[in-house]
């Protein structure tokens, strides 16, 4: 099905009763859930020429997961990974195996940017307009685009002066030799921590323009021998080591969650942490200011962990060189700091991170408009209100993995991804079943209360009290909206059934209710 990027207006748009936006993890998960219900009849857009996701894109150097792959994996397709932590070639191929596996390139169309949804109430579906010119119809929409696959460029004044090589981390150019090079690093987070222990050894000068603190652990990363992976292949061993790996992350929950009985135990988490950041900065940092300034100054969790072993260590060799004043701009040949020094560079990366849950107006990169021309991007602008983190009133059968409120900030989002969109599927079999229905959109009334219970929630993590700014927060530093204040076991089992009465239920023939009127009744269904 795959089809060649030529832009024109197709005659007729092609009519499926489900589309899939995006062919990440979540994306292949899915359709996997449809297929194994017996629903074949869907697609897959893909905006790349290649089907996948964050391992096709992020192929920085030194990629690498930073959750252990016993746990950062499918539950039911396993694969001999090579350590503990795997890197992006072994997850690409992973996904690709799963592709294989499930032969999801059949169903998959790439060179597939969408561009805009809209909702047609007469025919109650989707219209699906791409760039490309190819249009859709389609009763269902699962929108599984990623939240870290639009990288976040800072502008920096005379950005467009330089003269070298110029990149984000999310879109490494692979035709750049760091050989020899002086290379300047912009960013302080999760990717330039990978980033510069790879690359210090190949570079002649390596400069990171470091911003806030953050908080830095190690990790007990290993290497697996031949027989440990054939063992790990074993079903009883393989769920035995996820089970181990889900309940240490998710004791971890205790530190960044406010509850009263454990606050001792989070107490003893953070001095632990704290102590062991402080012992390894005097160990490999020699300068006294630049150990201070990362030292964080908010509590542990509130800004993303970084788990590494290599970073520190990177940071005190001769040739890396950390400025923490500032970035006045770029010049032609390198970048100027706000002292007024001058540092020659030949190449410089960006790993800056990407606009997720921070940037409310980067958040879709597609129009989506709902019921009576609704638009949901300047909607979820002003707040970002679903039910469960899946839907949306006034956008009906539009489910969004991944949506507000649903990352983790303390174990895999696979197992949250493998949750959201079982609960998916089991709603449009619900659907389905109940022939006299065509769409479902959460009632106001439990959407208004899902929210106001959120927002409680949130307060007592400290992601929303931990006094930082973070990508997780609107603007950065304004409500939490990315993450879910939920352990993992909540999240799981308050989304294991869905509930048909949740929902207001559409029909063809029926004008459709608005968010002040009252939903028809509808017969109890549950699906688990």
């Amino acid at each position: 099905m795959n089809q060649a990027n030529v832009p024109h207006q197709s005659q007729k748009p092609q009519t499926f009763e489900t589309l899939i936006i995006g062919t990440g993890f979540s994306g292949l998960m899915a359709a996997i859930r449809l297929r194994k219900k017996g629903l074949e009849d869907f697609v897959m857009l893909e905006r790349s020429a290649e089907m996948g996701g964050t391992w096709r894109d992020n192929s920085y150097p030194g990629a690498e997961v930073d959750i252990p792959t016993g746990l950062y994996s499918l539950s039911n397709v396993p694969y001999p990974f090579s350590k503990r932590y795997a890197p992006q070639s072994e997850l690409l191929d992973y996904t690709n195996h799963i592709i294989e596996f499930h032969q999801l390139k059949e169903k998959t169309q790439t060179n597939r940017t969408v561009t805009c949804l809209n909702w047609e109430e007469n025919q109650q579906q989707w219209l699906v307009d791409t760039a490309s010119g190819d249009r859709y119809v389609a009763r269902f929409v699962i929108d599984t685009s990623g939240v870290l696959a639009n990288p976040h460029t800072p502008q920096i004044e005379g950005a467009t002066d330089f003269t070298g090589a110029q990149f984000h981390s999310g879109q490494w150019d692979h035709n750049q030799s760091l050989n020899g090079k002086r290379v300047g690093v912009i960013g302080s987070g999760c990717s330039a921590a990978q980033i510069v222990p790879a690359i210090a050894s190949q570079v002649k000068q390596l400069n990171l323009f470091m911003g806030k603190a953050q908080w830095v652990i190690p990790r007990s990363d290993r290497t697996y021998s031949k027989l440990e992976q054939r063992l790990m292949m074993l079903p009883v061993i393989r769920q035995l080591n996820r089970f181990i790996i889900f309940a240490y992350h998710e004791v971890r929950f205790v530190a960044f969650k406010r509850f009263k009985w454990t606050q001792g135990i989070s107490r003893f988490i953070k001095k632990f942490y704290t102590r062991t950041l402080r012992k390894n900065l005097e160990k490999h940092i020699a300068d006294p200011t630049l150990r201070a300034h990362m030292m964080p100054d908010y509590e542990l969790g509130c800004r993303r962990v970084i788990p590494t072993n290599t970073y520190l260590p990177a940071l005190g060799r001769d040739n890396v060189k950390v400025d923490i004043s500032g970035i006045k701009r770029i010049t032609a040949t390198g970048i100027e700091t706000h002292p007024g020094e001058q540092v020659p560079l030949d190449i410089i990366v960006y790993a800056t991170g990407f606009y997720a849950y921070s940037h409310p107006e980067k958040l879709l990169t597609f129009d989506v408009f709902g019921q009576q021309n609704r638009h949901l991007n300047s909607e979820w602008q002003e707040d970002m209100v679903t039910y469960k983190g899946l839907m949306a009133e006034g956008f009906p059968n539009y489910f969004k993995v991944n949506g507000p409120n649903t990352g983790t900030g303390h174990s895999s989002q696979i197992s949250y991804m493998q949750t959201m969109t079982s609960y998916i599927v089991k709603a449009i079999c619900a659907v389905k079943k109940q022939p006299d229905i065509s769409a479902i959109m959460p009632k106001p009334e439990r959407q208004q209360a899902y929210m106001d219970q959120l927002k409680r929630n949130l307060q007592k993590t400290v992601w929303q009290t931990g006094g930082c700014s973070a990508f997780y927060k609107k603007n950065m530093t304004g409500i939490v909206t990315s993450l879910s204040p939920e352990s993992m076991v909540h999240f799981i089992f308050s989304r294991q059934r869905f509930r048909l009465n949740d929902y207001q239920c559409l029909t063809a023939e029926a004008p459709q209710p608005s968010a002040n009127k009252k939903s028809q009744p509808v017969n109890q269904v549950s699906m688990s």
